[in-house]
């Protein structure tokens, strides 16, 4: 996979959909991107929580990778 920032798309949809889609838990997920669960967590939040953060591209594209390798060794 090659990173493309035109496909930037910080929804907490999608990103939760990623995690999903690699077979982990959120808290793994976090682990495996290098971020604290408190943070990481707040980028999964809906877009109306106080707490919500807007998940830079770099966070995106690792949760992409993680759902691309769990599809790929299936």
């Amino acid at each position: 996979m090659r990173p493309n920032p035109e496909n930037y798309n910080p929804a907490p949809e999608y990103l939760r959909a990623l995690v999903d889609k690699a077979g982990i838990s959120r808290r793994e997920a976090s682990r495996l991107v290098r971020m604290t669960w408190p943070g990481f967590r707040n980028y999964l939040r809906d877009v109306d929580h106080k707490l919500y953060r807007v998940a830079p591209y770099t966070v995106q594209f690792a949760l992409e990778c993680l759902a691309h390798e769990s599809g790929e060794s299936k």
